[in-house]
């Protein structure tokens, strides 16, 4: 593989909203215009950019993503080895390149994998984490200095679509555990528990961050933060973003998780929440957000 690097940090070029058309005709290598939605290029460009940020060998990553069920339960086997074959010979000199050059080579993938998938959060008459919920955030981090911030909460509470919005706002790195353990198999060549995982993140990220995960405070791993929020949805919320999940094959590690198991986690992560010395600075009932500054 040949490709050229200057990294670009995260504070030095914050991402801008894409000023894609609603459904956005795109001409990928070979000219053929293809048609993908908005916000699904919107997310895409988001996550490349993150990805770019985080990785430091961010085409491996998309190369092992290629290579995994979820994507070849949908996309036949010459459409995936005509896309790696140009992965393996792309080059590029920062960002911006990147994110466009794989824009173009992943389309054609996206548009099979991603077709008649709903937006997760955001749909009407949800009752999910709000605007308010995320300005409120924002004035209390600014208020306390706070630089490092965990997002927790259950499965389709909505941390990475909260995280992304809060890093929007303040122009935090946004650091999605998920999206790590690739990372991390990548270049450590093995698995990682949540603690190595997180240990390998913070040796070589610098704050102010915004860290996405929905087990860290199961695990005691809120140590290293100085807030938290807690996104707790009520459950039939979080019920509706499971179907959803499950109808696009997204489910990941939660699909074994037991609906009736979700009283038990939510409570679980207010119990260790309350755990932590701090204050409360923001509750808000209705959606079920919380915010705590740890105060360190």
């Amino acid at each position: 593989m040949s490709y050229e690097r200057n990294f670009i940090p995260a504070e030095s070029k914050p991402f801008q909203e894409s000023t894609f058309n609603s459904k956005e005709e795109i001409v990928n290598n070979e000219n053929k215009e293809i048609s993908v939605d908005k916000k699904i290029l919107n997310q895409k460009e988001i996550g490349l950019r993150e990805l770019f940020r985080n990785s430091k060998n961010p085409v491996e990553v998309i190369l092992q993503e290629m290579d995994s069920d979820k994507i070849k339960e949908f996309v036949n086997i010459s459409l995936l080895s005509e896309a790696k074959s140009k992965l393996s010979e792309l080059t590029f000199k920062d960002e911006g390149e990147f994110v466009s050059k794989i824009l173009a080579i992943g389309q054609p993938i996206w548009e099979i994998t991603q077709k008649d998938k709903q937006d997760l959060f955001k749909q009407p008459n949800r009752e999910m984490f709000t605007a308010e919920d995320v300005q409120e955030t924002v004035k209390n981090i600014q208020r306390t200095k706070a630089q490092k911030i965990y997002v927790v909460g259950n499965v389709g509470s909505g941390k990475s679509t909260f995280a992304r919005e809060l890093a929007g706002q303040t122009n935090f790195k946004n650091i999605d555990l998920d999206h790590f353990f690739q990372i991390y198999r990548q270049e450590k060549n093995k698995e990682a528990n949540l603690s190595e995982l997180l240990s390998f993140v913070l040796e070589r990220e610098e704050p102010p961050y915004i860290i996405n995960h929905a087990d860290l405070l199961n695990h005691n791993l809120s140590d290293k933060a100085d807030m938290v929020v807690l996104l707790n949805p009520k459950k039939e919320e979080q019920i509706k973003s499971r179907q959803i999940r499950q109808e696009n094959k997204t489910d990941g590690e939660w699909q074994n998780v037991n609906v009736d198991d979700y009283d038990k986690i939510s409570q679980g992560n207010l119990d260790n929440l309350a755990k932590t010395k701090g204050e409360i600075v923001y509750n808000n009932d209705k959606s079920g957000t919380l915010v705590k500054s740890l105060g360190k």
